[in-house]
């Protein structure tokens, strides 16, 4: 009997050490990606959360910024050598890691795209430096440094060995981060560039299905594209730019061709049908165009510049979903504000960075670059936080809110080339800019990522 009362005593306390452990693993472990903590955080709340609960802990949760650097490297076998590489670091300097490099990969990594919204998965675009005959487009696990590749186009074994269809644009992630939706463009190196429409990858399955669309009435002919900008907040539609393009002629030649983006459609995934939300003739202003798109979920609000050629003006929109409530947010005259990016917490107002371009004719205008500023959604407390002039760029802030990661490029004594260029961090609870990374071979921000 004795015997067995030990038994009994020591299968209880093995229960509940067991269930303790799990109690603790479930509070400690962290979200994959920043919106999924949003989530998390309301869900594990103890009792019911408030915005100001959940900002404050999504505030505590710390990030790196992500980024590509391209160098040299004898042992690449790519084309003189050339190497890329995706890199993290905190914003402090410390805890810098190589997530993935393309130095034995077959073909180059040629485009870094974005970082899916839960955080844990890097889309870009791999090419064949040669030739040019391959095209892919691939995910990245961050957590691994794994590739997958979701969709491509290898034209290496044909005679030709020209690519007849290629990704045109940027993909665009849904916002539960397991589809990519992308542009495909015919005949993409040659005059005759046709719209080859638009597809969505499922990243888990590989699948790719084309989105049937009804726009005939908004086509113009073949110099018409269509492009996915961005989910809407459930993943049913897409928004996408339907832009042209014109040639530039010079004695009855032709030189060249440019796009002007022309309306904002809404486009039903299932249907098909797309509903036109903005047409770029609302703004006035001369050959105007509008770009850069994203959207602020608390308030149902997308945001996105409108920018002319070269000399003309451009400000910060923002409007409803469906068009409606269309509102400038900028008014500078003396600035193009452009690159637009949003503070989107939980119980957030809405805050947005995005940068002052100088205008008449200054190298800023050329670059896209300038100074950085931040303003709340409905147009108040305005505030520059560079005094560089020229040379920021590419503003994001980090899901926690704490920090502002952008570009800053310096140029020689005539403003004709890039001398050096660094990733700067402003902390918005000190005021204070750092350099994070300092390299002639960084290119471009990616985004952030949670620290797991």
């Amino acid at each position: 009997m004795n015997i067995r009362k030990v038994y009994i005593l020591i299968l209880v306390i093995t229960l509940i050490l067991l269930m303790s452990t799990s109690a603790l693993f479930d509070q400690c472990s962290l979200p994959d990606g920043d919106n999924n903590t949003d989530q998390q955080l309301i869900e594990e709340g103890e009792e019911e959360d408030t915005g100001e609960y959940d900002e404050e802990r999504l505030r505590e949760r710390d990030y790196l910024v992500v980024f590509l650097e391209v160098g040299i490297d004898e042992s690449s076998m790519h084309f003189e050598h050339r190497v890329a590489g995706i890199y993290a670091v905190s914003p402090d300097e410390s805890n810098e890691r190589l997530i993935f490099t393309d130095l034995d990969e077959k073909y180059d990594l040629g485009r870094v795209y974005a970082v899916s919204p839960d955080g844990s998965i890097i889309s870009c675009g791999f090419f064949e430096g040669g030739r040019g005959a391959y095209s892919s487009l691939r995910v990245i696990e961050i957590d691994t440094g794994e590739t997958i590749t979701s969709v491509k186009f290898d034209y290496t074994g044909t005679e030709s060995k020209e690519l007849e269809v290629d990704i045109y644009g940027e993909p665009v992630w849904s916002n539960d981060s397991k589809q990519i939706a992308f542009e495909t463009v015919l005949n993409p190196y040659s005059d005759n560039k046709i719209d080859g429409g638009i597809s969505i990858v499922d990243i888990e399955t590989g699948d790719v299905s084309d989105v049937g669309l009804n726009a005939e009435e908004n086509l113009i002919g073949d110099s018409t594209f269509i492009a996915p900008v961005l989910f809407s907040s459930d993943d049913s539609k897409l928004f996408c730019i339907l832009y042209n393009q014109y040639p530039k002629t010079e004695d009855g030649d032709v030189l060249g061709y440019f796009s002007r983006s022309e309306k904002l459609l809404a486009v039903d995934i299932s249907s098909g049908d797309a509903a036109v939300i903005l047409d770029i003739d609302q703004f006035e202003g001369g050959e105007m165009s509008f770009d850069n798109f994203g959207l602020f979920k608390q308030q149902g609000k997308l945001v996105f510049q409108v920018i002319g050629d070269f000399e003309e003006d451009g400000d910060i929109w923002t409007c409803s979903t469906d068009g409606s409530d269309l509102f400038r947010l900028t008014s500078d005259t003396g600035l193009r504000e452009q690159q637009p990016s949003i503070l989107d917490m939980p119980g957030s107002i809405g805050e947005i960075v995005y940068v002052g371009v100088g205008r008449y004719g200054t190298i800023a205008s050329r670059f896209n670059s300038g100074d950085v500023f931040t303003i709340s959604m409905d147009g108040s407390g305005k505030n520059q936080i560079t005094d560089y002039g020229i040379g920021a760029a590419e503003p994001l802030y980090s899901p926690c809110g704490r920090y502002i990661a952008f570009m800053h490029y310096e140029y020689d004594s005539d403003i004709e080339y890039t001398v050096t260029s660094s990733i700067e961090i402003y902390s918005l609870e000190t005021s204070d800019i750092k350099t994070a990374v300092a390299d002639q071979g960084v290119i471009g921000l990616i985004g952030w990522i949670p620290v797991n």
